[in-house]
C-alpha cells in the first residue's frame, strides 16, 4: 500500500468529461442498509484480522475507529509495521505527517470502517447513479456521496439485503483522479450488526491484496491515546 500511495501521482486516471444525470436515491435502499448494519452508528469500532499484501506478504491487522473522526490502522508485516492514523484533518503514516495523496488514502480508509453509517448520515447529499449487474449476476444500486472537496465514495448496494458489495473511493487532483476499490464478501453477524468477513482491495486498477476480518467489536468508548501518532 505504501508504494502504491507514493506512486499515485505518476499513474492517475484521467477523468471523463461528461457526467450522468443523478437523482436522490429512494428511501427504501437506506432502510435496507440500516436494517442490515444497524440504524444507530457505533461510538467506536475495533476490527482484528489478517491482511495479505501481494507486495509485502501478510500480517495481523488491527483497525480502530472512534466517532466522529479518529482512525488508526496497523498491519504487522514480517519486515516492518504499517501504521496509519487520522485525527480530524490531520493524518500520519509511519508516525510521520502524511502528504496530500497519502492523507487522502487514509481518509478513505477511515470512512470505510464506518461506511454504512457515514452514508446514512449524508443521505441528503447522496446521488443515485442507477442500477447495474455485477459479474456474478447480482443487481446493485449505485450511490455516490462526498467526503471532502477532493474525495468521494461510490457504493454498490444489494437492494434485497442492504449489503454493501463494493466501495470506490475517488481522490481528485485537478482533472485527474485515483480510485481505491474494496469488494466486500463473506458477510457475518457480530455484536448485533452485519460486517464483511473479507475485503479484496484494488488501487489504481491493480489488485493489491485482501483482508480477512476475524472479529469486530463495538465498545462504548475508546481512549484518545489509542490514536496518538
Amino acid at each position: 500500500m505504501k508504494s502504491v500511495a507514493l506512486g499515485l501521482l505518476s499513474s492517475l486516471i484521467i477523468l471523463g468529461g461528461g457526467s450522468a444525470t443523478a437523482s436522490q436515491p429512494a428511501q427504501q435502499i437506506f432502510d435496507q442498509v440500516a436494517a442490515a448494519y444497524g440504524a444507530t452508528p457505533p461510538a467506536a469500532i475495533r476490527e482484528k484480522g489478517t491482511t495479505t499484501s501481494f507486495l509485502r506478504g501478510n500480517g495481523p491487522l488491527v483497525r480502530l475507529f472512534k466517532a466522529p473522526d479518529k482512525f488508526r490502522s496497523e498491519i504487522s508485516y514480517a519486515s516492518s509495521n504499517e501504521v496509519r492514523t487520522l485525527v480530524g484533518p490531520l493524518a500520519w503514516q509511519q508516525h510521520k505527517p502524511a502528504n496530500t495523496v497519502s492523507r487522502g488514502a487514509i481518509a478513505l480508509q477511515a470512512a470505510r470502517i464506518a461506511l454504512p453509517w457515514n452514508m446514512l448520515a449524508l443521505r441528503s447529499a447522496t446521488v443515485d447513479l442507477g442500477t447495474a449487474t455485477t459479474p456474478e449476476g447480482q443487481t446493485v444500486q449505485i450511490v455516490e456521496f462526498p467526503l471532502e472537496p477532493q474525495l468521494k465514495l461510490v457504493v454498490d448496494i444489494e437492494p434485497e439485503t442492504g449489503h454493501i458489495l463494493r466501495s470506490r473511493g475517488v481522490m481528485s487532483l485537478g482533472d485527474r483522479a485515483a480510485e481505491f476499490v474494496t469488494h466486500y464478501s463473506d458477510f457475518r453477524r457480530e455484536g448485533g450488526r452485519i460486517h464483511a468477513g473479507r475485503e479484496d482491495q484494488f488501487a489504481v486498477g491493480q489488485y493489491i491484496g485482501y483482508s480477512i476480518i476475524d472479529s469486530v467489536e463495538y465498545p462504548e468508548t475508546m481512549p484518545d491515546s489509542d490514536f496518538a501518532p
